[in-house]
């Protein structure tokens, strides 16, 4: 006798007056298929309703849409308060100085941290953040019990600036189970050496390596010329060894120098990129190297704006992150696009509102997954809705109440699987 055929798949049809795939152009009127955990397809309500013609249909008010990521967070200061921004007199260093301080005081408790990280998380989640790359201190066990289904990748940031520290960085980078994924900090807390060690184990753990690069033109005094405020940090605290500028490596700005240490590649995330020229940008383009902006934070600390239009140029499209709560005013995507959207007032809401899914998507190297509503793309997407959306006629208007709107005031996740 022949094999019983199996039963189809039973199919799912969710049907919404707008749909906004990011990797093709907005349908109105339009709906999403999908069965067994994954998209089969997105098309117009009617074309999909003929194709899917025993599918179970799922009306939705609003618009669907891929989860949103967050690429650059720190879960861990979420029990933080805000750290007061550098006054007209101060430096970025200053606030380091102040962040530095609270965290050393010892008045917030191990489970004051992790109640905050875990109440974070859910928050980032229930606003839509599918993905989220979280950089710490701590070992993530205190997010061991995920409140929320977020997909949260965690990288355990080392930092050291002298050759002792080096030396003992080193010894733990070796002693590190490789189900522990590190990354550096930034070029002022870090040495080459450690870097680049640490980069190394990315290529073999095959992960991500993210840094804060060119957030403030102070970083970029320390590395031309060896001056300015973090000569004055890390000398204060005795961590300073006339390495800047590094002997051997004659760059002009951050990028440069991760260039001249042989470091830029696809598994590289740049974080910020405020303070890069033109021709640094070029070389994140031609190197394949992933970027990420954080605009609240950036405007928090009074930092500068990102050159974004000439990434865009080169056919860089950054991702987005928040930060943390110790330097922006609340961790909130939706307001990360509305303020991209006023310092970039020439950007498309269509490119923004790529940055903040499939710019993300990419940056963690998940965009097979996640980041476009697309056949094969897992079941996993966001319905939106709120009284500004109900007014909009086109993509052009629907897309300008999507970045520029803030946060919509109904938020749920379609999940299959």
């Amino acid at each position: 006798m022949p094999s019983p055929v199996p039963p189809s798949p039973a199919v799912s049809l969710y049907l919404a007056p707008w749909v906004v795939p990011i990797s093709s152009p907005v349908i109105n009127d339009g709906a999403v298929a999908i069965a067994n955990g994954s998209i089969l397809a997105v098309g117009s309500s009617a074309t999909m309703r003929m194709q899917f013609a025993d599918a179970c249909i799922e009306r939705c008010h609003g618009v669907l849409l891929p989860g949103l990521v967050n690429a650059h967070i720190h879960l861990e200061l979420s029990a933080y308060p805000h750290i007061p921004p550098p006054a007209l007199d101060e430096s970025f260093c200053d606030w380091i100085r102040s962040l530095l301080r609270v965290r050393q005081d010892g008045e917030i408790t191990p489970e004051a941290i992790a109640g905050a990280a875990q109440q974070m998380l859910q928050q980032q989640h229930d606003s839509g953040a599918l993905l989220l790359l979280d950089i710490g201190n701590i070992p993530p066990s205190s997010l061991a019990t995920n409140p929320s289904s977020a997909r949260v990748t965690f990288l355990l940031e080392l930092l050291g600036p002298t050759a002792k520290a080096e030396e003992q960085v080193l010894a733990r980078i070796a002693s590190l189970p490789d189900s522990v994924a590190a990354t550096p900090h930034a070029l002022y807390s870090t040495t080459p050496g450690i870097i680049s060690a640490l980069k190394q184990r990315a290529d073999r753990l095959q992960h991500i390596l993210s840094l804060h690069v060119a957030e403030s033109a102070d970083e970029i005094e320390l590395l031309r010329r060896g001056q300015g405020c973090f000569r004055s940090f890390l000398e204060e605290r005795g961590a300073w060894e006339n390495t800047f500028p590094t002997p051997g490596i004659d760059s002009h700005g951050a990028v440069e120098y991760l260039e001249r240490l042989g470091l830029l590649d696809a598994g590289l995330l740049c974080v910020h990129c405020v303070q890069v020229s033109e021709k640094e940008v070029q070389m994140l383009a031609v190197r394949g190297c992933k970027v990420c902006l954080c605009p609240g934070s950036n405007r928090f600390l009074g930092v500068g704006v990102a050159p974004l239009e000439q990434m865009l140029h080169h056919h860089l499209l950054p991702a987005l992150g928040t930060d943390s709560i110790a330097s922006n005013e609340t961790l909130d995507l939706w307001r990360e696009m509305q303020i991209l959207r006023e310092d970039h007032p020439g950007v498309s809401p269509v490119e923004i509102m790529a940055m903040a899914t499939l710019g993300g998507a990419a940056a963690l190297d998940r965009e097979h997954d996640f980041g476009t509503l697309a056949p094969g793309r897992k079941a996993i997407f966001l319905n939106v809705d709120s009284q500004l959306l109900h007014g909009v006629q086109n993509e052009e208007q629907l897309l300008d109440a999507l970045t520029g709107g803030g946060c919509p005031s109904t938020i749920r996740w379609v999940v299959e699987g």
